[in-house]
């Protein structure tokens, strides 16, 4: 092989190599936007994931919320009442009735203030919890504070 064939193929491979150099850091890029960081939302109307925005009470507003592959983790402000009215509705069975109030349980006190899951909420005293399978096996933990309405999630999905 030539000198100059030689040249040429290292031209080629560093071209192509280049390429995929540009092409990683673009994927790697969108991958931690979409997943890595968090995102604001003033109502669950704006979620542009389908799975997170189902699994958010339609009267959520002030989201905070961050995806992984296979989970979210949410901050936001809400009613207990339009809490449980989301619950009810969301986790009934077949189109039984279910009442997630009786559901509701304290808060494990070594819990209370400290912070808790990826967006470091802390809980307060008072918090009450919430935890239920969908029908497609994944989680979702509610923790929720009745006195502020703020709430924090923890949301598996596949």
């Amino acid at each position: 092989m030539s000198q100059q064939d030689q040249q040429s193929v290292i031209g080629c491979l560093l071209k192509v190599g280049g390429a995929l150099l540009f092409l990683a850091v673009v994927l790697a890029s969108v991958g931690y936007w979409f997943y890595g960081l968090d995102s604001s939302h003033s109502s669950r109307s704006t979620i542009w994931h389908e799975r997170v925005r189902g699994l958010t009470p339609h009267a959520a507003t002030d989201i905070t919320l961050q995806l992984d592959f296979l989970d979210h983790y949410a901050t936001y402000r809400i009613s207990e009442a339009d809490l449980n009215a989301f619950l009810d509705l969301h986790f009934a069975f077949h189109g039984e009735d279910f009442d997630s109030r009786s559901e509701r349980g304290a808060v494990r006190p070594e819990l209370v203030g400290k912070p808790v899951g990826r967006l470091g909420w802390v809980v307060p005293k008072g918090a009450v919890e919430y935890s239920f399978a969908a029908r497609n096996g994944g989680v979702s933990t509610y923790y929720h504070d009745p006195a502020t309405g703020w709430t924090y999630q923890e949301s598996a999905h596949w």
